[in-house]
């Protein structure tokens, strides 16, 4: 007697493949871009230029393989956009995103080497926040947008785990191409990993990604421009929210149906 084998599903696996090819497109062109020193992309008015350069190509790049992914039928009939989390999502939900706000805003009254408050320039402070905003619509749409987006309906806790290891991942390019040791990188994947849990569960919870590259832009901001390194135990406890929060966040969105809302 002969068992009927069950086929794997291969538009189960386009999916995943899609949404893996477009966090890889992702890395590739930012820290391949990025690490190439172009003295005209840092001009003296203008420090952060080279990083809005950089995640505006890398946010293309990311596009336009989620478009050929997309046009190719492997993340089916659903509008890119709304894959990718450019609508409007649930205004009545972000106040679940309090917790996230206050994490963000800690940085700036913990401070670091327990030296509280903002350092810079005005100038400064502008550059930096238009060079984060940048980083965190770039990063935002690849991870949580366009990668989750594709496989959230079909396997929400799979997705948030799957997305946010990749893009712990992807901060190994910081010691790769930018010179950071190996503790220091190994943790920034850590610390990213833990971030990208809850900014994935609060994209199921909110349905888009604007406030979450806000806040993803008001954290980087805030840690750039904070004079020195925050507290060792400060960073354990963040990691420890943000996994936490993450998870509730992910329940609730699931338990409410909101993965199944594209």
């Amino acid at each position: 007697m002969t068992t009927a084998r069950t086929p794997i599903d291969p538009a189960g696996w386009r999916t995943w493949t899609g949404a893996l090819l477009v966090m890889l497109a992702w890395w590739v062109t930012t820290y391949g871009f990025g690490s190439v020193p172009i003295p005209a992309l840092q001009p003296g008015w203008f420090p952060q230029l080279g990083v809005v350069v950089t995640n505006g190509l890398s946010l293309a790049v990311a596009w336009l393989v989620a478009a050929l992914v997309h046009r190719a039928g492997w993340w089916g009939s659903t509008p890119l956009r709304r894959i990718a989390g450019w609508g409007s999502g649930r205004v009545d939900a972000l106040g679940w995103l309090a917790p996230v706000l206050a994490i963000q805003l800690s940085y700036i009254w913990i401070g670091r080497q327990g030296i509280p408050g903002i350092a810079g320039s005005p100038g400064m402070l502008l550059s930096v926040a238009a060079g984060m905003l940048a980083v965190g619509i770039s990063e935002e749409t690849a991870a949580r947008g366009l990668a989750l987006g594709a496989v959230m309906r079909r396997h929400p806790w799979l997705g948030v785990a799957a997305t946010s290891l990749v893009f712990g991942l992807w901060h190994l390019g910081n010691g790769l191409f930018f010179g950071k040791s190996v503790d220091e990188t190994w943790w920034q994947v850590l610390g990213a990993a833990t971030f990208g849990v809850c900014f994935a569960g609060a994209r199921l919870m909110i349905g888009s990604i604007w406030a979450l590259a806000f806040l993803h832009a008001l954290g980087d901001w805030t840690q750039v421009l904070s004079p020195g390194a925050a507290p060792l135990w400060y960073q354990i406890a963040v990691m420890v929210s943000e996994l936490t929060w993450g998870i509730v966040l992910t329940a609730v969105a699931v338990r409410r149906g909101y993965h199944q809302a594209l």
